[in-house]
């Protein structure tokens, strides 16, 4: 039975155009104690998601040696979109042409890895963020949050197209980029469609920082437990999520 981990936000660039160490020296040499932590606890035979934020690359091309430090590692790999993904070609056969072998992206898709069903979407910020001078109204974050719940709806009617063809799924694991729930409240409509598709875990990542207060969302909402994946909150470690 393959154990699914989860390690999101690698924020990787392999060809040293965007090093990280810039936001603090805990983010030295992340790319490398990365690999040796998963490769440490991995099998082969493993599922790593990683929701978002995977290369800081503008252009595919320019992603090729991340991707390439992604084929290094053991195990499938399911991926979401992030924000800061403007790799992520445009369509679904330019992206699996571009994804090493055993790779997912979950893009109105879904993924369905030795009995265990993953979906998703990349999700978004609940509100303008004004204290990083967004400039956008709530009209128009509510209008790309309603193009991020029918992404979501596609993920998981795929899933259920790949169930019904190939039988039902162990568990169902909900990824996100953005925490799909906002801070301080227990619920959101992609929650509720979360919970109403029938998950058991999300998994999402996009904070960082060492005071992200109550932004993490983690824990059993409505029977859905949460948890933060972001790499520099959990020491750059794949994270167990479980066994089936």
């Amino acid at each position: 039975m393959p154990t699914v981990w989860a390690l999101s936000d690698l924020h990787l660039s392999t060809s040293g155009a965007k090093p990280m160490d810039k936001f603090g020296d805990h983010w030295g040499d992340h790319a490398g104690r990365m690999a040796a932590n998963w490769d440490a606890v991995v099998a082969d035979t493993d599922i790593v998601i990683t929701p978002g934020d995977f290369s800081w690359a503008n252009k595919p091309a320019e992603a090729a040696g991340d991707l390439a430090w992604l084929a290094a590692r053991p195990g499938a790999k399911i991926l979401v979109k992030g924000n800061h993904d403007h790799w992520w070609p445009g369509t679904q056969k330019k992206l699996n042409d571009l994804l090493p072998p055993r790779t997912h992206a979950l893009k109105k898709t879904a993924a369905l890895v030795d009995g265990i069903g993953f979906f998703g979407a990349r999700g978004g910020d609940f509100a303008p963020l004004t204290r990083y001078g967004d400039t956008r109204t709530q009209a128009e974050v509510d209008a790309w949050l309603d193009r991020e719940f029918q992404e979501l709806e596609r993920s998981i009617e795929a899933l259920d197209a790949l169930e019904a063809a190939q039988g039902r799924a162990a568990v169902r694991i909900c990824c996100f980029h953005y925490p799909p729930i906002p801070p301080g409240r227990r619920q959101s409509r992609f929650s509720q469609r979360i919970v109403a598709a029938g998950a058991a875990i999300c998994v999402y990542g996009h904070l960082h920082g060492k005071e992200v207060g109550p932004a993490r969302v983690e824990g059993d909402f409505d029977g859905v437990r949460y948890l933060c994946a972001s790499c520099d909150q959990i020491d750059f470690a794949p994270v167990k999520i479980g066994t089936w």
